[in-house]
């Protein structure tokens, strides 16, 4: 064995080696067997061609120079995906911030790969690609029209890679086109509409089309909304109620302030236009929705009427009593409801009538907050149908799950008879209709009745002491517990809330 063959052979083993070496420091540290697969190709190639030049194959070979070839193209290649680990992913993206889009990466890759092609090409195989440049003429510009769509695509994908307009995770709109953007590459842009259908966009499309992102200059969208209203109705006690749902529904920034701008006098309705912040786009449907869910409530509750084209005229007869039954059957309802709080039970029909009278009935959507702890109260709601919760908030937002309540429950008594602040939040759980019992209508009562005052107070303290089975406000309860005395003064308080001596 000649001294030639020998060190070809250690060379060999040493390459064996030091890909081994390679593969098994890289085993954790690599993205994924991509670069492992490269490096392992090109020692494969490289120690075929060291045995090949060992067992002395002519260099004039075939087999040799295909060997030759692919241990360089393989190495270059292998030498490049390294590079793309060090310079693109850890040393610009890790480190400096810097996003390199993957398509410039990639084209700057084949250019090399595409230069070393060519050189063993012309070094190794002899290939002069002079002559064949000049003669293809034709065969190019067959291929270049076959592939003008493609390439198309390809230059205009790298133009909007390069100018970044969007990026993986952004909202857009391209055309009638909306959606999440999750993939961007050589030929097309996919993003994912609200649907969870994947879009596939070719990129020249793309870059015809006007592209509007939601997620830039930051992720602050203003949402509008149009509301019409009757001409009767003063557009400032609109303007107010409508503005008031804003601090109640979630999602809804409170900067940039909302605002709620008088549109258009149209044929039938004024028009309103309701505009608000989010910074959830994904959620910009659900969210409207809930903006127009409550301003259609508090609407309702304040006696404002949605006007609408009227089509046809309808002619029927209205009894002269009709007012008066509406009202006796929502007064007949109220009793029933008043009849089942234990605060009024000392009430007799002449008293619970006379309440039931300056008492109202309100309705409220799931979501929104009947009373808002801290907030000044003078009034008692017993729920006629539906759910609440009942929760406290701490100085930080976070909030802690009192109670449920459903038909048949009330709340808000301290704030009734004492003007206690509303010391809970207390929100729809499903839509909730409650019975509104004012201090205006309990004040006349008194004042006609002062001598159901101490058995009321007494009423109350028995309600204070059942807080576990019946009452919405713990807090008040920790409350009465860390001052007993407290309670002594239940009357006086009561007293002085409604200016009786």
């Amino acid at each position: 064995m000649s001294q030639q063959m020998i060190l070809h052979g250690i060379e060999a083993v040493v390459l064996g080696l030091a890909v081994g070496l390679i593969l098994w420091m890289i085993r954790k540290h690599s993205p994924g067997s991509r670069l492992k697969l490269w490096i392992l190709l090109a020692g494969i190639a490289g120690a075929s061609y060291l045995v090949m030049k060992m067992f002395g194959v002519s260099e004039e070979s075939s087999i040799y120079k295909i060997a030759l070839a692919a241990t360089i193209i393989l190495s270059a290649n292998t030498i490049l995906q390294v590079l793309n680990l060090l310079l693109w992913d850890y040393l610009l993206k890790k480190q400096g911030d810097i996003h390199i889009p993957r398509l410039i990466i990639d084209m700057i890759n084949f250019i090399v790969l595409a230069i070393v092609a060519v050189a063993i090409l012309n070094g190794i195989f002899g290939v002069k690609l002079t002559a064949f440049l000049v003669t293809s003429t034709v065969l190019s510009a067959v291929i270049g029209l076959s592939l003008q769509d493609i390439l198309g695509n390809l230059f205009a994908g790298l133009a909007l890679q390069m100018e970044r307009p969007y990026k993986v995770g952004e909202w857009i709109g391209v055309g009638e086109e909306e959606g999440r953007v999750v993939q961007m590459n050589w030929r097309t842009l996919t993003i994912q509409t609200r649907a969870g259908d994947h879009v596939i966009i070719p990129n020249a499309t793309v870059s015809k089309n006007i592209v509007t992102n939601y997620s830039r200059p930051d992720r602050h969208h203003m949402c509008r909304i149009e509301v019409g209203m009757a001409y009767d109705h003063s557009p400032e006690k609109v303007k107010k109620i409508i503005s008031g749902i804003f601090d109640k529904t979630d999602g809804v920034l409170k900067k940039p302030n909302p605002q709620v701008l008088l549109d258009e006098f149209d044929d039938y309705s004024v028009n309103y236009d309701v505009r608000f912040w989010v910074s959830e786009y994904h959620r910009k449907p659900e969210i409207e929705n809930t903006v127009r869910t409550h301003i259609w409530y508090s609407l309702r509750r304040a006696g404002l009427s949605i006007p609408f084209p009227i089509r046809d005229v309808t002619v029927r007869t209205v009894p002269e009593d009709h007012d008066a039954r509406i009202k006796d059957l929502l007064i007949t309802e109220i009793i029933n409801e008043l009849r089942k709080v234990e605060l009024f039970e000392l009430l007799n029909d002449e008293q619970i009538l006379k309440l039931a009278e300056s008492s109202s009935k309100q309705l409220y959507s799931k979501g929104e907050v009947l009373v808002h702890q801290g907030d000044s109260g003078d009034s008692l709601l017993i729920i006629e149908d539906g759910k609440v919760e009942v929760y406290v908030s701490d100085n930080s937002g976070r909030k802690t799950h009192l109670a449920d309540l459903q038909e048949g429950d009330y709340f808000g008594e301290m704030s009734l008879l004492t003007g206690e602040p509303r010391s809970a939040s207390v929100s729809a759980v499903s839509e909730t209709e409650v019975i509104i019992v004012e201090k205006y209508g309990l004040a006349d009562l008194l004042k006609t009745e002062p001598l159901i005052l101490e058995p009321l107070s007494e009423m109350l303290e028995k309600r204070l002491e059942d807080l576990s089975s019946r009452v919405v406000d713990r807090a008040i309860e920790e409350q009465e517990r860390e001052q007993p005395v407290q309670r002594d003064h239940i009357l006086g308080r009561i007293r002085d809330f409604f200016g009786i001596r």
